[in-house]
């Protein structure tokens, strides 16, 4: 059990206030993955990337935040609550930064900029109502 509470954590950190209420008309999720490299070019080993929606209610469906771990290839696929099912289509202000436990052995994620960490840098992407890759680079 004691090697199961860091990952717990972390899935738990991801879903914040930002949660849908019970019975919630969620929109139908799109599959949102992707690759994250660093300036150099290098994959970003570790970390969590985060999707924040601009806007928790479009057409009557309500959005919520969501999020994936990163690998140590620096692929994620990200959903709620570490789900891995998607995220529900529209704008997104996206933050990329360490994961607070539970951190991949041989990370490289505390050289992430500070900027990216806060959901300037990255700035909006937006999900479409399809398959999404989004890969990013830190610059």
């Amino acid at each position: 059990m004691k090697r199961l509470l860091p990952v717990l954590l972390v899935l738990a950190a991801g879903c914040g206030e930002n949660r849908p209420p019970r019975g919630a008309p969620l929109g139908t999720p799109s599959l949102v993955q992707g690759k994250i490299t660093l300036a150099d070019g290098s994959v970003l080993r570790g970390g969590v990337i985060e999707f924040h929606p601009v806007e928790n209610e479009v057409r009557g469906k309500l959005r919520f935040d969501g999020g994936a771990l990163v690998d140590g290839n620096g692929h994620y696929v990200a959903g709620r609550n570490g789900d891995g099912k998607g995220l529900v289509p529209g704008e997104y202000i996206v933050t990329v930064q360490p994961r607070e436990v539970g951190e991949l052995s041989g990370s490289n994620s505390r050289s992430i900029p500070q900027k990216y960490r806060d959901g300037g840098a990255a700035g909006r992407i937006t999900v479409e109502e399809r398959d999404n890759t989004i890969d990013l680079q830190l610059k």
